[in-house]
């Protein structure tokens, strides 16, 4: 009866069909992609800690042996700053100069290929002999990685004993660096110690002289030992893109048969940093929650569809992450911190495609006994809506594409794999799960009414009936439907509101730290003027202070290399957050306590998580003018903020860990300008509100005028947020790109609909998630964040499909002949299912994932309770919502429609422009409810 047919069928349905008919060659292209994405995640698929990326840095340092840091910044510091701000590519120049050493942070612009224009500065900085000739340089593109030079693995090596100078163990290192290379080890690029000695001539001998630069320690825990050793970093260098994974396996085996030669027998080496078991946690994550979320699946969508339909559902979702991870192997990306993030997230988005495609095609296999009639219904009936879900939720990761700087150049893979799955997730309903029905859903015993015995599919009809029972009551009554409708309307806005002021009281953090994780910072800041043994002395005392409070729960720790007279950082490794009781903050606070006051030196602890130490804000006051001048008004700086009380809006007060003026043995620049600046650390976690707020405090009290005061310029009080300030410039990106996304949603959903109105009825899914959205993170102490925003915008796809399949079926209902009061009751029982499925099964695969993962919390509740959220008032409200629309759209001229288009438009325009870039979802209802007032007032006439 099809065949007859075929030329009124839509494209979809002949897509299905197609494959549908030539089960042998569609088996054959399912088994082909599902070996090769299988094998692309087990074996082809690349292992790296995080994705490779042009970061536009460049670091450089060099030694000017003349013990005098003032010295160091006229003769080396201020002639290379001048002379790099000069060049082109060149963004911004930081320098410090030290007693004896300088360094630099070169920052390029976006477009600048960092290594070959480091080299190409280096050697014309030599050419035009720009420094003493006592003075060394070198220049070197940033990397990021362990150590401060970017290396991918650190083997730290000291003696067993303890007792061997460093000269001689540095000396040592350095063969074992050469063994190393001498493995020819196809993934490494090079093993090379990072010398704590500075070689350079002596400004008043001429002759070469070492100094001693940095210091490193390593410590350990064995049984119940722990020892901390004096060390020398070796870092390993691998090439391009290796597999970190077998990268450890090969340095891990040679390290062991370094330890093995009569060379080494009094000294020790160690791996002490990978990013392996980061990433083999992260896999481990992945397959975790992806067979939550197939039990999920499973569980649900027998309770709710059907056993078989879950089983077809299930192997769906596989094919569909089995496809991306072949997509990933083809253009080149690896499996890194970025991609198993970005395949995590996705879990809980292609599970839409695959349980609405299967519960269409099990909904008609009761009313048909034709297996290819219920194929080609099915498509009928979900294809256009399904694919407009489907584009709509890709878009809605496209603002993450726009994304400048380092930010945007790690998170470009996430809406890459994303968008990617969405994609494949509906190629694979059209094409595939049409096949896995021919064999387990539609054999002929089970086609029929009479064959489909589901016992939930009675109880499922009999709620969405119950919740349609007002508009039934009110049908044929227009005062009743309009009672009805205000009373659904102002319910959706009670739920609204409420999130609204909730919003309010959840904290914002670009990058807030985790609830926990497996590691500490500790920075030791010494007094000026603090020798290289002092400070090695006093970070020997500090770390038996750390060990006797961590206790247990310690592992290892390093310095990297990153120790010397000015300060000494310490990255502490604990147990694994899985298997010890304290949380790493509480174990960080007790730490902070215990070296609060400490003798040598000013101690900050931390903890690192997702976005890494927490930054440290600093107010800077210029000081190439007058140094004196402006370190009395630093000093003052530094008394206003230890005597004054921050608060908040809601009248918290600012909770200041510390508050130091520069170290007066270091001079620094920035755009070639001196200064001196005040740290200040937080104790509160709300980083960027935190920033303003501090920010703000100074400017007031610190004005122009005061400034001068001082003998100063009225500008020379700035402010440096460091990465933060990066942050979020690019948040403030998201922020602009969001009321864009909405116009670019509307028009595509405007011509999928052929409506001016009902893409504005869709997008009320997303203000229905505000109030689960916002009770979420507030009930579970989670701040606004990077992480929950992507949680947003993925459940923007998620909750914009629900109400899309609602007013997609409702048309089908009105154009089949219906009234608007059964279309909208039809399209509530035939989509109560799907709907409920679908949301379930991605909050109940979510719930371990935000119970045990601390990394994932965040954007789990977002996901959560956004989610049950937007079904339960899409469920009961919007279909009143819908026969509002319908109302209007039958008695609101084309003329009007427009106008309200156009003032829409606007006003997403005014609040992009002015950061309210959020609240664009509200505009479509303001400005109706504002043309509404001015029609009524008789101050606007059109017809």
């Amino acid at each position: 009866m099809l065949r007859g047919k075929t030329e009124n069928l839509t494209f979809l349905q002949r897509l299905s069909l197609y494959f549908f008919d030539r089960p042998r060659t569609t088996a054959l292209i399912w088994i082909v992609v599902a070996v090769f994405g299988s094998l692309s995640y087990a074996t082809l698929n690349k292992r790296e800690g995080f994705p490779t990326v042009n970061t536009p840095f460049a670091q450089t340092s060099g030694a000017y042996l003349v013990n005098d840091p003032a010295k160091v910044d006229n003769d080396v510091a201020k002639p290379i700053s001048d002379f790099l701000l000069r060049q082109d590519g060149i963004k911004s120049v930081q320098t410090q100069s030290f007693d004896n050493f300088y360094n630099a942070v070169v920052i390029y612009n976006d477009d600048v290929n960092a290594d070959s224009r480091s080299t190409e500065l280096q050697k014309a900085i030599i050419d035009q002999k720009l420094l003493p000739k006592q003075a060394t340089i070198k220049v070197e593109a940033f990397k990021f990685g362990f150590t401060q030079r970017g290396d991918d693995m650190v083997v730290s090596f000291y003696s067993k004993n303890n007792n061997v100078p460093v000269e001689q163990l540095t000396e040592k290192a350095k063969k074992a660096a050469e063994y190393i290379k001498d493995q020819k080890l196809v993934l490494v690029q090079d093993a090379s110690v990072i010398d704590p000695f500075e070689k350079a001539p002596n400004t008043q001998t001429g002759q070469e002289q070492s100094t001693q630069k940095t210091f490193d320690r390593y410590g350990e825990k064995v049984g119940e030992q722990t020892n901390f050793y004096s060390s020398v970093v070796i870092g390993i260098n691998a090439i391009d893109k290796a597999d970190n994974l077998e990268l450890d396996k090969q340095i891990q085996e040679v390290v062991s048969r370094l330890n093995a030669q009569p060379e080494f027998k009094d000294f020790q080496a160690v791996v002490s940093a990978s990013y392996a078991p980061d990433i083999n946690a992260q896999i481990s994550e992945l397959q975790k929650t992806l067979l939550e979320g197939l039990l999920a699946v499973l569980i649900v969508g027998s309770i709710i569809i059907a056993i078989r339909a879950s089983i077809i559902t299930v192997v769906a979702m596989l094919t569909v992450i089995a496809t991306v991870n072949a997509l990933l192997y083809a253009i080149g990306y690896t499996l890194n911190t970025i991609t198993l993030f970005s395949l995590v997230l996705g879990l809980s988005l292609i599970v839409d495609d695959t349980i609405i495609m299967t519960e269409a095609i099990d909904a008609q296999r009761k009313k048909h006994k034709d297996a290819k009639k219920a194929i080609s219904l099915a498509t009928k009936k979900i294809g256009r809506a399904m694919v407009a879900a489907t584009l709509t939720a890709a878009l809605s990761f496209a603002p993450f594409l726009f994304v400048g700087g380092i930010l945007g150049e790690f998170i470009r893979a996430i809406p890459i794999t994303i968008i990617s799955a969405l994609l494949i997730s509906l190629i694979v309903a059209l094409v595939f799960i049409p096949l896995f029905a021919r064999f387990l859903l539609l054999g002929k015993k089970q086609m029929g009414n009479e064959n489909v015995h589901e016992v939930s599919a009675g109880i499922e009809e009999r709620i969405a009936r119950f919740i349609a029972k007002p508009m039934m009551w009110a049908k044929g009554s227009g005062k009743k439907l309009f009672s009805v409708g205000i009373v659904a309307v102002l319910i959706g806005f009670v739920f609204i509101g409420t999130g609204g002021y909730l919003f309010q009281k959840v904290t914002f953090n670009i990058f807030p730290p985790d609830k926990d994780s497996n590691l500490l910072n500790v920075i030791l800041t010494y007094p000026p003027n603090t020798s290289i043994e002092t400070a090695e002395a006093t970070a020997d005392r500090a770390n038996k202070a750390m060990i006797e409070t961590l206790g247990d729960n310690f592992v290892k720790a390093s310095n990297y290399n990153l120790a010397n007279t000015q300060s000494a950082t310490l990255t502490v490794y604990l147990k694994d957050y899985k298997e010890r009781k304290p949380k790493s903050p509480e174990l960080a606070k007790q730490l902070q306590e215990k070296l609060d006051g400490f003798d040598g030196a000013e101690v900050a602890v931390s903890q690192i998580g997702a976005g890494g130490p927490s930054g440290i804000f600093s107010a800077r006051v210029d000081a190439s003018k007058n140094r004196e001048a402006s370190t009395k008004m630093a000093q003052d700086i530094e008394t206003f903020l230890k005597q004054t009380e921050l608060k908040r809006t809601d009248g918290s007060v600012v909770k200041i860990k510390s508050v130091a003026i520069d170290n007066s043995s270091i001079f620094t620049r920035d755009e070639g300008k001196e200064y001196v600046g005040v740290g200040i650390q937080f104790e509160d976690t709300d980083t960027s509100a935190l920033f303003t707020l501090t920010q703000d405090a100074i400017k007031k009290e610190f004005s122009e005028s005061k400034t001068e005061t001082y003998g100063l310029n009225k500008d020379a009080l700035s402010f440096d947020l460091g990465q933060e300030a990066e942050n979020q410039d690019s948040f403030k990106t998201l922020g602009i790109a969001f009321p864009i996304l909405l116009l670019v949603m509307y028009l595509l959903l405007a011509v999928q609909f052929r409506s001016l109105l009902q893409p504005v009825l869709i997008f009320m899914a997303l203000p229905f998630s505000l109030f689960g959205i916002t009770l979420g993170l507030y009930l579970s102490d989670n701040a606004f964040s990077f992480f929950s925003m992507l949680g947003f915008f993925a459940l923007i796809g998620l909750s914009i499909k629900n109400t899309i399949l609602l007013t997609d079926y409702a048309n089908q209902a009105r154009r089949a002949g219906m009234g608007p009061v059964d279309a909208a009751q039809e399209a509530l029982v035939e989509r109560f299912r799907p709907l409920v499925a679908t949301s379930l099964t991605a909050a109940v695969s979510l719930i371990p994932l935000a119970i045990t993962s601390p990394f994932w919390e965040g954007l789990a509740v977002v996901l959560i309770c956004g989610l049950l959220s937007s079904t339960l008032l899409v469920l009961t409200v919007f279909p009143y919502y819908y026969l509002g629309s319908e109302y209007l759209r039958a008695h609101i001229s084309r003329k009007s429609a427009l106008l309200w288009v156009a003032s829409t438009i606007a006003l997403i325009i005014i609040l992009s422009i002015s950061g309210f870039g959020p609240l664009s979802a509200l505009a479509p209802i303001v400005t109706a409810v504002i043309l509404f007032i001015l029609k009524k007032k008789r101050l606007l006439v059109y017809s």
